[in-house]
């Protein structure tokens, strides 16, 4: 299995380009899509000199290689903007969409196989198992930020 980019690396990583007030990192157990293994990692970046009126910056990456195109396309950003965000703190305007405030949200697919929508793999395919355990990492970092709102405030 490809080497996963490891929590330590993502959180580094998050905190390289902006103040942040907090980061949460997690890596999901391996999984499988047909017959192929894959594990998802995620971070979430929360707050310090983020915008705060702005879309959320989406990271993508499979295999540790950045996903720079098609976006809209790729079935990390549909599991992004399938989660209700309001309950994690972070507004979602009009529904089904990717969500605002001062934050950064890191996936990163390891696999044998990644299930790209092209040759040119700018995109994952939306496979029901990769959207699944993207949700399940993205709403875990969810509830852990929304523990240290709890605190914080």
């Amino acid at each position: 299995m490809p080497l996963p980019i490891t929590e330590e690396l993502i959180r580094k990583g998050l905190e390289k380009e902006h103040t942040i007030d907090f980061i949460e990192t997690i890596t999901r157990p391996a999984s499988v899509h047909s017959g192929h293994p894959f594990q998802v990692e995620a971070g979430i970046a929360y707050g310090g000199n983020l915008p705060k009126e702005e879309k959320v910056e989406i990271l993508r990456f499979a295999n540790r290689v950045p996903l720079l195109y098609q976006q809209g396309g790729c079935a990390i950003t549909h599991a992004v903007e399938g989660i209700k965000w309001k309950a994690y703190s972070l507004e979602q305007p009009g529904g089904d969409t990717l969500p605002v405030g001062p934050a950064i949200i890191l996936v990163h697919v390891a696999s044998t196989h990644i299930p790209f929508t092209s040759e040119a793999k700018e995109a994952v395919a939306p496979v029901p198992e990769v959207i699944q355990e993207i949700e399940l990492a993205l709403k875990d970092l969810g509830r852990r930020a929304q523990a240290l709102f709890i605190k914080a405030g």
